[in-house]
């Protein structure tokens, strides 16, 4: 018989769905000192802030997901890797 998954909780701070670029801490966790040896527990780092924002302004194009921009991914609390990609990937512009 098989379980159902149990729903996470919220993070503490919406930025941690995604790995922080500056600290290296990955998704889920809270960001560290430049020695990774404190947690930083008032906030996340603004680069991972600006990167969840830059993240959040796409569409997930997870087949299996589709969240449009300004929502979470559906199935995974943490966003899928083809939303960080496609957030960070600039688009095609006509010459």
């Amino acid at each position: 018989m098989t379980t159902p998954t149990r729903r996470r909780m919220p993070y503490r701070f919406a930025p941690m769905a995604i790995p922080c670029t500056w600290c290296h801490a990955r998704a889920g966790a809270l960001c560290t000192n430049q020695r990774g040896t404190q947690d930083r527990r008032q906030d996340v780092h603004a680069v991972r802030q600006i990167a969840w924002i830059r993240v959040m302004s796409t569409g997930c194009p997870e087949r299996i997901c589709q969240a449009p921009a300004n929502q979470t991914c559906t199935i995974t609390p943490d966003a899928h890797q083809a939303r960080i990609l496609a957030a960070n990937t600039p688009p095609l512009t006509a010459p």
